[in-house]
């Protein structure tokens, strides 16, 4: 019994992916990238490190997403003028057209129809929300503090 929750996690959140990535594939972009095109509308900038830590990435992975994104014309990276050592990350015209471009019902959960929370009941959402950060934060702490 023990993993079994993990085990199952795992999978649905594999099967979503992969269910997201087909929806989007015809639109010629990747969850990846579209979910950092989300990020940049609301927060208008980000550095590459806050790119690496939202996509849980590592910085080659992330600098290759990014270059990507740039030759799509999508984004802009460009030293910021009052540090010249930071990078920052901005959304161009041609970015906010492929989000607009782009159906949510395709990729925001919530709004799909084969969203895997759609089969839970509001309290039973809530419920499992608060088990996985339980199981989370554990994961997070240090063993000590088990």
């Amino acid at each position: 019994m023990k993993g079994q929750a993990l085990e199952l996690i795992s999978e649905i959140h594999l099967d979503w992916k992969r269910h997201v990535a087909r929806a989007l594939a015809p639109h010629g972009i990747t969850p990846k990238q579209i979910f950092l095109l989300r990020k940049l509308k609301e927060s208008a900038t980000l550095t590459p490190s806050e790119v690496a830590v939202l996509i849980h990435g590592d910085r080659p992975s992330t600098t290759s997403m990014l270059d990507t994104l740039e030759r799509s014309g999508w984004i802009c990276r460009q030293r910021d003028p009052s540090n010249g050592k930071r990078v920052i990350i901005t959304m161009t015209d041609a970015g906010m057209e492929k989000l607009a471009s782009v159906p949510e019902r395709l990729w925001r959960s919530g709004k799909v129809p084969s969203d895997p929370e759609s089969c839970l009941e509001r309290d039973e959402r809530e419920e499992l929300t608060r088990l996985l950060q339980k199981m989370h934060r554990c994961m997070n702490a240090n063993p000590q503090e088990r």
